[in-house]
């Protein structure tokens, strides 16, 4: 009884507390958690770290001693921690550097920093601190209980940080992609005993022979990422026994290992693999030169595998039986090898265990043939599927088998199917992309797609497909976004002119499928369009008024301030029109604007201040048109991405601001023909990018619109490749995509005085300098054969005086000189380069002698070649008409000859449709192989180099 009392009370003593905590409970479920306040202490030190960067796109303007902004714990990348408040998470990790709208803070990193003790997470990946000369010791002073630590492809420079071996309590470590010196003794790493993940890609490790042995004493590593770090076989363990016998083996703990692009060859990584790999689950051997066969044992040994990448590892033959039984294998990239033998036997080799959890499967650019096997409806997992340029011949399989019901994406382009397609809707229901392009298939392709009712991307161009289209076929097709039917001649787009899709397209591409002779009105409602292509179709009439046409010369008027209201706009090119006025203030609001092409127009006026707010601009080109008023000193202030500037042919006046100094990314500097005046600037050495070679593999284009496909299609990411025209020699050049190469300074036809500055000749990499029609003095530079790479050099029309430099004669690359009409004195340096150009490029300076000019120099014995005179011998008279005879009769009849030979070529060509298209056909082909070959090769001479 007294047992039972006591229970008794027990329970009523319980639920007296827990009506005392309900109110509590009630009161933190309406109101929410207690708002979490950073301390003051640390509040200051992050404004600290703020004023040491360039926010040049706001990023932190969060951040702030405002009212409304006084709580640190909400500024952007900022995390605290919820009992005490101090800052736990600083990540600035603001932008992504892979897009073209990179926009990263710049500047230094304050030692601020190193005070935020609580600190367990700093990431500052993707910025760019290459001012930052050395890290070294501000990584060796931050505190130990750092956690996470990500400093990727933000361009530190300088010793590699060893000292981050300090922070014992390091997790996570990316170092990847920075620019620092070579990696000699990463031994210390050993100590960083807690460390999960550690990627030094794009590290410079060939003078670190011990990497593999470190990392074998991190017991608790799970992700190892070492690609492109110049690694070769030297550098794997010369006694593989080592790994059996060391007590702290990774090898029990490792399950991403990412060794791409170095010089691994199969004879020893397998080995190595096969010993330290058995759980292993994702395993990125690309790009290394494996060469031969995949072993026999791989699948037996590598059995946890979940995700194998072997991309451009110049593989042969086919695949073992193996690889097939790994269990948990999802995806398997084996692109651009030299894979041949039957695609059926490659299937068959996979159909073991693996065809039940095999999702993505990518054999592009490989040598397979054979059928496209319907034993691959076995894969019943299977999401993406490429097979992409190989050699698959045959027909379009219509299984019998159950379907693969989650295939999103097929990609069989480039192949050499026929036949007619079975309807895919009872094979592959789920596919959401088809790329058929490039093929022989034939028959009406309607049936077979119209049913594939999540279909979004679908490219069945340059096929051999007849027959009609209806607005049936595509009505089912409600996420459509992409459609490429290009190139079938006999395929006819027959669409009633009142339809009004289901979907909304981003991209068409019609080209040569008979949609004439009316204009495609349906075309009307797609709205969202970024690629439109309906060439060659014999539509007729007129063109509809909704469509704008931008073709050349078509636009007049005013540049409306209503185009100001994208405000997404990363390009805008109105260049070649008749367009006049002022350019709209409200053109300030583009603020993600990247080129600015105006060229050749009627515009006047001045340049808008607002312009200035546009600081992602990498091209302006206003030239030729008649814009007025002093160059602005904000270009140089402002828009420090500024890549390309070209304000030719216009009405500016007044000196060059000293601000332009501040460009250092500029590569070319047009301010010719204007009114400028004043002297050239001294500061224009500042121009960091003019001592720097152009470089094509990193040439810049600026993407206008970006979509992913499979690297075996026809068409991926497109880019926007900006034209920029350069006057050069006397004549108009425009280019394209090699303008990276290019570092130009044209300030010819100006009101310029004073001296050439001496600072001009510290930008090695000048490709052109035009000072011409100026009233420039003085002497040319002394060193201006430091600018080894100059092409072309105008100096004419001048009043320069003096000597030629002796220098002069190293420019050996130069292929244009003009110093005619000037005050020159003394004889012109010898040197085969100055010899070879005509004596009128040193016309106009009455006290230069010596060749290529007639005039002797005192103190010359030797004759110089002259032609024949007047007073010539009658029988070198005739020698030369009849060499002019000779030469003038060559001439005519080559120019016949190529005329009849290109008008036999090309009037086939014109006349013959089915040979033009076998002609297109044979060129597009040849560019491709071309294209994979070049990559290929230059892969793997780059790593030949870096070895």
């Amino acid at each position: 009884m007294i047992e039972k009392s006591a229970t008794m009370n027990a329970l009523c003593v319980l639920q007296f507390l827990l009506l005392l905590l309900l109110p509590l409970i009630r009161c933190n479920s309406v109101f929410g958690e207690v708002e979490i306040k950073c301390t003051e202490r640390e509040r200051r030190l992050l404004l600290k770290i703020k004023d040491e960067f360039i926010d040049d796109y706001g990023h932190l303007s969060s951040w702030g001693n405002e009212d409304n902004k006084r709580e640190c714990c909400k500024w952007r990348g900022i995390r605290c921690d919820k009992q005490t408040g101090h800052v736990n998470m600083l990540n600035l990790h603001v932008t992504d550097c892979s897009k073209i709208n990179y926009a990263p803070l710049r500047g230094k990193i304050s030692h601020s920093l190193i005070q935020l003790n609580h600190l367990k997470v700093l990431d500052l990946k993707c910025n760019d601190f290459s001012d930052q000369l050395d890290i070294s010791d501000f990584i060796g002073s931050l505190k130990g209980n750092l956690s996470y630590l990500d400093l990727s492809f933000s361009h530190f420079g300088g010793r590699f940080p060893s000292q981050v071996v300090n922070l014992s309590t390091l997790q996570y470590l990316d170092l990847s992609y920075n620019n620092f010196l070579s990696v000699r003794d990463i031994e210390s790493f050993s100590r960083l005993s807690s460390l999960e993940h550690l990627d030094l890609s794009g590290n410079n490790l060939t003078a670190s022979n011990d990497s593999f042995y470190v990392v074998n004493k991190l017991p608790s590593l799970k992700t190892l990422i070492l690609s492109s770090c110049g690694l070769e076989d030297v550098h794997l363990p010369s006694s593989l026994s080592y790994f059996n016998n060391s007590s702290s083996s990774f090898s029990s703990s490792l399950e991403n290992l990412d060794l791409s692009a170095n010089d691994f060859s199969a004879s020893l990584i397998y080995k190595w693999l096969f010993k330290i790999g058995k759980n292993l689950m994702v395993l990125n051997l690309s790009a290394n030169p494996l060469q031969g066969s995949i072993p026999d044992e791989f699948g037996d040994v590598m059995f946890s595998l979940e995700h194998l990448k072997l991309e451009f590892s110049e593989l042969r033959d086919g695949i073992p039986k193996s690889v097939g039984n790994l269990c948990e294998l999802r995806t398997l990239r084996m692109d651009y090898n030299n894979l041949s033998g039957k695609f059926e036997e490659f299937i068959g080799n996979l159909s073991g265990c693996s065809q039940n959890s095999l999702e993505v499967l990518s054999l592009l650019g490989n040598q397979l043939s054979g059928t496209f096997y319907d034993n691959i409806t076995r894969f019943s997992s299977l999401k993406e599927l490429y097979v992409a340029r190989n050699q698959l011949n045959g027909t379009f399989f219509e299984t019998s088998s159950a379907p693969i019901s989650i295939l999103n994406i097929l990609d069989l382009s480039k192949n050499s199917l026929e036949g007619s397609l079975p309807n895919l809707s009872s094979s592959f229901p789920s596919l959401t992309e088809l790329y058929l392009v490039g093929n022989q298939f034939t028959g009406n392709p309607a049936n077979s797609f119209s049913h594939l009712f999540n279909l979004e991307i679908l490219a069945i161009g340059n096929n051999s497909f007849e027959g009609t289209l209806t607005e049936a076929s595509l009505s089912k097709l409600a996420g459509l976004k992409q459609l490429y039917l290009s190139s079938n001649s006999q395929l006819y787009l027959r669409i009633s002119s009142d339809w009004i899709p289901p979907f909304q397209l981003d991209w068409l591409h019609l080209e040569s499928c008979n949609l004439g002779p009316k204009f495609p009105n349906w075309i009307k409602t797609q709205r969202n369009f970024s690629f439109f292509d309906i060439s060659n179709n014999e539509i007729s009439g007129t063109i509809p008024t909704w469509l704008w046409d931008l073709s050349p010369k078509m636009l007049s008027g005013e540049i409306p301030s209503c185009q100001m209201q994208y405000h997404g706009l990363s390009i805008l090119n109105l260049a070649n029109h008749n367009l006049s006025g002022k350019i709209p203030s409200s053109i300030g609001t583009l603020s993600k604007l990247e080129l600015l092409d105006l060229r050749n127009n009627s515009l006047s006026g001045e340049l808008p201040s607002s312009l200035e707010r546009c600081k992602l601009l990498e091209l302006i080109d206003f030239g030729d048109n008649k814009f007025s008023g002093e160059i602005p000193s904000w270009i140089g202030e402002s828009l420090s991405h500024l890549s390309f500037l070209i304000l030719r042919s216009n009405e500016f006046y007044g000196e060059i601001p000293i601000q332009k100094c501040q460009l250092s990314k500029i590569k070319i500097l047009d301010l010719s023909i204007n009114n400028i005046s004043g002297i050239i600037p001294e500061c224009f050495n500042n121009f960091s990018m003019m001592r720097q070679k152009g470089n094509l593999t990193t040439a810049h284009s600026i993407s206008y619109f970006s979509f992913s496909l499979p690297a075996g299609s026809d068409f991926g990411n497109l880019y926007y490749d900006a034209r920029v025209l350069v006057l050069k020699e006397g004549r108009r050049y425009e280019y394209g995509r090699s303008r990276e190469l290019l570092r130009i300074i044209d300030l010819s036809e100006n009101k310029l005085t004073g001296d050439i500055p001496s600072q001009l000749t510290n930008l090695s990499a000048l490709v052109a300098l035009n000072l011409s029609r100026n009233s420039l003095r003085g002497n040319i530079p002394p060193k201006i054969g430091l600018l080894k790479e100059l092409l072309s050099l105008d100096l004419s029309k001048n009043y320069l005086s003096g000597d030629i430099p002796s220098s002069m004669a190293d420019l050996t690359f130069l292929n244009f000189l003009d110093l005619s009409y000037n005050k020159f004195s003394g004889k012109i340096p010898s040197s085969t380069q100055l010899q070879s150009f005509n004596a009128s490029q040193f016309i106009g300076n009455p006290l230069l002698c010596g060749l290529p000019l007639l005039q002797k120099c005192p103190g010359d014995k030797s004759s110089y070649p002259s032609q024949p005179t007047k007073n010539a011998s009658a029988a070198t008279v005739q020698e030369y008409e009849d060499e002019d005879e000779f030469e003038k009769w060559f001439y005519t009849g080559m120019g016949i000859g190529f005329a009849v030979g290109f008008w036999v070529i090309c009037g086939s060509l014109i006349l013959k449709r089915s040979w033009r298209h076998a002609y297109f056909l044979l060129m597009i082909n040849i560019k491709d192989w071309v294209y994979v070959m070049v990559a290929v090769h230059w892969a793997r001479l780059q790593r030949r180099f870096r070895s």
